[in-house]
């Protein structure tokens, strides 16, 4: 299992970016009764709970809590629904499984400036032996007390789903090379076509996070089944959750983004220069 890694300077320096009046939630103070409420067990870590299910099959669930966020005003409701419903649809689905099973969730957080960023990652069993992986991403503005879209991060009149696909072509095209399972660059499905926001593959650019120097695009956000529409004359491909991560410089989309968010001061500066990662 992967650990929770928590970039507790940055959320520190969030914390001091909240809104005048704003309680200021203690590390970890709330968690052990979120998960209470819930039905299961705090470890200390993660709240835990076991399912037996009918055919004597065992499902071991692990979930990480953002203490410090899930109080918080504007943070704390959306990811409280979200680990609520997850941690109920991963207790109903062991009560059918007909072999021991896991559920685990781990989180990250991404700082910057007023922004932050949390990412948690989803590893589980479904109906097969296999592990399948899901990313879901907020980002809010903790100085601003709203949660944000790629479309808020983005200067006025500016379509990131048209513009980022084009400025971080490149690091697209390295992550697609480097993802599994094991191809030559360039093989379908890992083309750049196969993964624009229109397609089923990017996940729609749903989970995104955006770091001190980067925004980092998990592709898809939950596991795809095939293509769509299915390519019949290629061999159909399951796409795994966050299989290909795309890490873009912020440097190469200043001339889109806002001042706040990392952007030039207009639309007519800092175009893209940098190239992807040398090998």
């Amino acid at each position: 299992m992967r650990a929770t890694r928590l970039i507790m300077a940055g959320l520190a320096t969030a914390v001091a970016l909240m809104p005048v009046g704003t309680p200021i939630p203690v590390a970890g103070a709330s968690a052990p009764s979120f998960c209470s409420g819930l039905g299961g067990g705090w470890d200390g870590q993660y709240c835990t709970t076991e399912v037996r299910s009918e055919r004597l099959a065992t499902r071991y669930i692990r979930m990480a809590v953002p203490g410090d966020l899930i109080d918080h005003p504007v943070a704390g409701p959306p990811i409280r629904d979200y680990l609520s419903k997850l941690f109920t649809n991963w207790r109903v689905k062991g009560a059918s499984m007909v072999v021991d099973s896991w559920g685990n969730e781990n989180f990250e957080i991404f700082q910057h400036g007023t922004a932050l960023t949390t990412v948690f990652h989803e590893d589980y069993h479904a109906d097969g032996p296999y592990i399948n992986n899901g990313y879901r991403t907020f980002t809010f503005d903790m100085a601003a007390g709203r949660q944000l879209q790629l479309t808020d991060i983005t200067k006025a009149g500016v379509d990131p789903y048209a513009t980022i696909p084009q400025l971080g072509a490149p690091y697209i095209s390295e992550a697609l090379d480097r993802a599994f399972w094991e191809h030559r660059p360039g093989d379908y499905p890992f083309v750049p076509e196969r993964f624009t926001p229109d397609n089923v593959f990017s996940g729609g650019y749903r989970s995104w996070a955006l770091t001190p120097d980067e925004l980092i695009l998990y592709m898809p956000d939950y596991p795809v089944s095939h293509d769509t529409p299915i390519q019949y004359n290629q061999m159909q491909w399951f796409m795994d959750g966050g299989n290909v991560q795309a890490h873009i410089p912020l440097a190469a989309l200043r001339s889109i983004l806002r001042p706040e968010y990392g952007g030039s001061a207009s639309l007519d500066e800092g175009e893209a220069t940098l190239g992807p990662p040398q090998q």
